[in-house]
């Protein structure tokens, strides 16, 4: 096994800062949710902040690196701040794909009875879902990503490798 190169190298580090953005909206959502259900929550917030984080930065930063010289402060911003706005349709998305598990495996309801939505109507629910939760979290999950894209940029001083 080889160890990653630099540019992997930050786009994991990048990924697993945003994943503790993820980690603690999550714990707070679960802890302020109203009703049963929302265990996976901060799992699902978590991996989707990590995903997110370590794709974005590895398309947006280190492939722009490699081709222009360098990365700028504004796509550090920039794509902190997307990674804020597309973690939530990849969480509501994984926790549509888990409710899906859970109904096969288990034969988990909702509350009326009802099996979960399909992957294929997750992909508009997700997107709905995400909506009202860009409009409750996304006041923090945003700002966050963009000062994590920062703070990278300037820290690791991105250059092609």
């Amino acid at each position: 096994m080889t160890a990653l190169n630099p540019s992997g190298r930050r786009a994991l580090q990048f990924g697993l800062l945003y994943a503790l953005v993820g980690l603690a909206v999550g714990a707070y959502a679960v802890h302020s949710a109203i009703g049963d259900g929302w265990d996976l929550l901060p799992i699902c917030a978590t991996l989707a902040a990590f995903l997110t984080g370590i794709s974005l930065w590895y398309w947006l930063i280190e492939r722009r690196a490699a081709t222009h010289g360098h990365a700028g402060i504004r796509t550090g911003i920039l794509t902190g701040a997307l990674a804020g706005i597309l973690a939530h349709y990849l969480c509501w998305y994984l926790l549509i794909l888990c409710a899906n598990l859970d109904y096969l495996w288990f034969g988990t309801t909702s509350s009326l009875g009802e099996p979960p939505m399909n992957p294929i109507q997750a992909l508009a629910g997700a997107a709905v879902f995400s909506g009202f939760s860009l409009f409750l979290f996304g006041w923090v999950t945003i700002p966050a990503g963009a000062l994590l894209g920062l703070l990278m940029i300037r820290l690791t001083r991105v250059l092609p490798t």
